[in-house]
């Protein structure tokens, strides 16, 4: 009898120590596959709104547990500790907006040998993973913002592209469909300087904005990759007295920019929608865990990502790509507001 009572104590301790290790913001039970978004940086409108879309995921399926980490600071190496402490924990699926998709290697490696599979969103150039997510083609959505900052400029004149790090390669793929589009059909714009690094900070973006516009009076666009860069330009722009005569473009979103849509600064801005972004995401890391082909023609549940392709990258790797682009100026601006005034997004 003592015996008995005893195995039973031991089994309780263990099933309450396997509770308190499961899971992570929630504890996943048995039969639930974790599966957790790194991002690129926390405290940001753009991946507030991305936990969005990964939070309904997971209050669609029992059979899961999806979440969103991030560290406070847009570093590669705080990316790569929070997905070290992922592999060590025994998730599913590791989920990254990568700032250095090229840090990322070692430690997804790790991840794979350890039967966790590894996907991304943002980086179609990474190495081993099972699938990068793109919204759309970044050379084609690069062009297309290209072609609405050259329209009023009036095919002439002097632009200037931001991106976020030098290493991020949307941010520059977008900026190579940029200069290609200009090359093409705008021989009479021509670029002030390299692109310029504002490390995904509103601050620096306004700070080199300021220097650009006092070391080039001739400048009549900036264009941006990062969601700082609109709004620091705009800033400098307002400061400067440029509006209307400098105009901000690029990658932005409505509660961010709005204000400066309002005022001039800002021109237009484009986006994908973040929580659109996380969805599709996660639904291809959950087929992945349960056995479901993702080719082309697939449906990940969202608009815009209802009928991908796939094609492969240098390394090998699957890049899916959605139609997912959405265009804001002061025209349509009110399309994002509710009926309170207050931002959708």
């Amino acid at each position: 009898m003592r015996k008995l009572v005893l195995l039973l104590v031991l089994a309780l301790l263990a099933a309450t120590m396997a509770f308190a290790v499961g899971g992570s913001e929630e504890a996943a039970g048995d039969d639930q596959l974790e599966i957790v978004m790194v991002v690129k940086l926390e405290g940001v409108a753009w991946f507030d709104n991305m936990r969005l879309g990964i939070q309904d995921f997971n209050d669609e399926y029992d059979d899961v547990n999806a979440y969103q980490i991030g560290a406070d600071t847009a570093d590669p190496a705080a990316q790569v500790a929070l997905i070290e402490d992922l592999i060590a924990k025994g998730v599913d699926a590791i989920l990254a907006v990568p700032n250095d998709p090229e840090s990322l290697v070692p430690a997804f490696k790790r991840a794979n040998d350890n039967g966790i599979l590894t996907f991304t969103h943002e980086a179609s150039n990474q190495r081993q993973i099972s699938y990068d997510v793109e919204a759309f083609d970044n050379i084609s959505y690069g062009k297309h913002m290209a072609e609405v900052m050259a329209e009023w400029m009036g095919g002439e004149g002097v632009w200037q592209p931001f991106v976020g790090h030098l290493t991020s390669p949307t941010h520059n793929q977008w900026v190579d469909g940029e200069v290609m589009l200009i090359d093409e059909q705008f021989p009479n714009i021509v670029m002030a300087t390299d692109r310029i690094e504002e490390k995904e900070n509103q601050q620096i973006a306004y700070e080199k904005t300021l220097e650009l516009l006092r070391t080039y009076a001739d400048l009549d666009a900036v264009m941006g990759s990062a969601m700082s860069t609109v709004p620091g330009a705009s800033q400098a722009i307002e400061e400067m007295g440029k509006i209307g005569t400098v105009g901000a473009f690029g990658t932005c979103l409505p509660s961010v920019a709005g204000d400066y849509l309002e005022s001039g600064a800002a021109l237009s801005i484009h986006f994908w929608v973040p929580a659109d972004a996380g969805y599709a995401t996660t639904d291809v890391a959950y087929k992945s865990l349960t056995g479901v082909v993702v080719g082309d023609g697939a449906d990940l549940g969202r608009p815009g990502y209802d009928n991908i392709t796939v094609q492969t990258n240098e390394s090998g790797s699957k890049i899916i790509y959605g139609q997912a682009w959405v265009d804001v100026n002061l025209d349509n601006l009110d399309d994002w507001k509710t009926a309170s005034g207050d931002y959708m997004l």
